[in-house]
């Protein structure tokens, strides 16, 4: 509703402008009557109405003169609405010189002064409309002039400080980064609504999961103005909290008086948020720690390869064990964020080349957990663990499926190659990168659908081979051995034996005859 003031000195003009219009149908509400201009003068610089509808002729201080004197004190916003009973050009003329342009003759026509307020009425709602435009574009002036403060003063042009610079008059200034989980829209409401009237709060960073707000006070003292904001921060992590959002973290900078200097506040709580990182507290101020120097040691990138080797070849639990040995290891040395999160992209990377080069679908495990790692949207280390063990796992899951479909095609491959070429000599790594499989897995997989390894394949053929050759031809047993693929006839005799009970002389002699 917008405020209405009447002002007349006969009470029976005052009461009729009170019943005989119908002021909340067009959106007004009556806040007071008075019977001279020095009486309005002081309802208006209390109540500060929308509307003052008052007479011309009145003792003390007429009407002319009190809309001049609320022009004098800059009361700019307040409608003015002239009402008598004389119809005096000069009255006319000095109202429409102090911006008044509506007029109402005695006695008040209530028709003619309902289409008087609802034009009023649109005027105001124009008025509010284009006040919601500035401020909104202010706003937005600011939020750029903070931002560029933090990142590139230099570019901040004399123009943009003489504009903006006057509406930041707070004494004390800080940088907080807050991360959660919730809706983006709803926690920057909320981080607003927090500071109320008192304090200064804009939010001038944002991404899917985190905030970046300048906050203001203007305690003049330090100890002051660093209460006010313990207890503003507190009340913003509750009312995030009782809002819907959640897994809340708020690392607050260091507080500075010179604005000037607001990169410094930005960059402390980029460090409070590294601590946040390795700990479970909710909120932490940089004055509050010892800022120490993170590690960016590249030799804890050997890990990936250890990782990458059990993620093919080694057992669940002795990858899930090693994943978390590396991220104690993380928080023991106090490693940078930076380099935990590139350690788990590039074995996330690793996993899906893997996945790739067994004939899978790598965008089949980018799930959640794969795409925080990606975004480096974590809060903390141990959900940085739990999301890349998370991955690891699925990913060896899907590994194994792929090998299984894949070996099983191969392995009937690799037992033809071997019936063909069992007297060369080759090793269970040479058939596997020749058939572009993992040599354990190989092994392993020809051993299950066989019943018997690769290698005691080919010494089976070999000896069929010999007892062939032994039965058929004169060749001598040494001459048979090489023949057949050994190179020391001790190990062609050895493994004769094995599998006859008999040298091959014995077999010969029992097999010709």
């Amino acid at each position: 509703m917008y405020k209405v003031l009447l002002v007349d000195d006969e009470p029976y003009a005052i009461e009729g402008l009170q019943l005989l219009i119908n002021w909340e149908k067009y959106g007004f509400e009556i806040r007071g009557v008075c019977a001279n201009g020095e009486e309005a003068i002081r309802m208006i610089q209390q109540d500060q109405p929308d509307l003052v509808v008052t007479d011309i002729r009145m003792p003390v201080m007429n009407g002319l003169e009190l809309v001049e004197e609320a022009r004098r004190l800059e009361h700019e916003s307040v409608l003015f609405v002239i009402t008598s009973g004389y119809s005096d050009f000069n009255y006319a003329r000095q109202a429409i010189r102090l911006g008044v342009s509506n007029y109402l003759t005695k006695p008040v026509d209530s028709t003619e002064a309902e289409e008087m307020l609802e034009r009023l009425r649109l005027h105001l709602q124009e008025r509010e409309k284009q006040e919601r435009i500035r401020e909104h574009a202010k706003v937005q002036k600011i939020k750029a002039y903070l931002s560029t403060l933090i990142r590139d003063k230099q570019n901040i042009s004399e123009q943009e400080i003489s504009e903006i610079v006057p509406h930041l008059n707070k004494s004390h200034w800080t940088y907080l980064r807050i991360t959660f989980q919730g809706d983006i829209q709803e926690a920057c409401s909320v981080a607003e609504q927090t500071a109320g009237g008192s304090a200064f709060c804009y939010v001038i960073d944002k991404t899917r999961d985190a905030l970046g707000l300048v906050w203001g006070e203007e305690e003049p003292s330090r100890s002051g103005a660093s209460e006010a904001i313990k207890a503003f921060t507190q009340r913003l992590l509750n009312n995030m909290q009782n809002n819907g959002c959640e897994d809340i973290h708020i690392a607050v900078g260091l507080m500075i008086s010179n604005l000037e200097h607001l990169s410094e506040s930005f960059h402390s709580a980029q460090e409070v948020g590294r601590y946040l990182f390795f700990n479970q507290e909710r909120l932490l101020f940089a004055e509050d720690i010892e800022l120490e120097k993170w590690q960016f040691d590249p030799e804890t990138m050997s890990e990936v390869d250890r990782i990458t080797d059990l993620l093919e070849n080694g057992s669940v639990d002795e990858l899930s064990s090693s994943i978390r040995d590396v991220f104690e290891l993380f928080l023991q040395m106090k490693a940078a964020p930076e380099i935990v999160h590139i350690f788990s992209t590039h074995i996330m990377f690793r996993g899906l080349s893997l996945c790739k080069e067994l004939g899978g679908e790598p965008n089949g495990l980018m799930n959640e957990s794969a795409s925080r790692i990606l975004e480096k949207s974590h809060r903390n280390i141990e959900e940085v663990a739990g999301n890349l063990e998370h991955f690891c796992l699925q990913c060896k899951s899907e590994l194994a499926i792929l090998r299984e479909r894949q070996v099983g095609g191969i392995q009937a491959k690799v037992a033809e190659y071997v019936q063909t070429y069992y007297r060369e000599t080759f090793t269970i790594q040479e058939l596997a990168e020749r058939f572009y499989v993992n040599p354990v897995h190989l092994g392993q997989s020809f051993l299950r659908k066989y019943g018997k390894g690769v290698i005691e394949v080919v010494h089976d053929l070999r000896m069929e081979e010999a007892k062939r050759l032994l039965q058929e031809t004169n060749q001598t047993s040494s001459a048979i051995a090489e023949q057949v693929g050994y190179r020391s006839y001790q190990h062609f005799l050895r493994h004769f034996e094995k599998r006859t009970a008999m040298k091959p002389l014995e077999y010969r002699q029992k097999f010709t005859t």
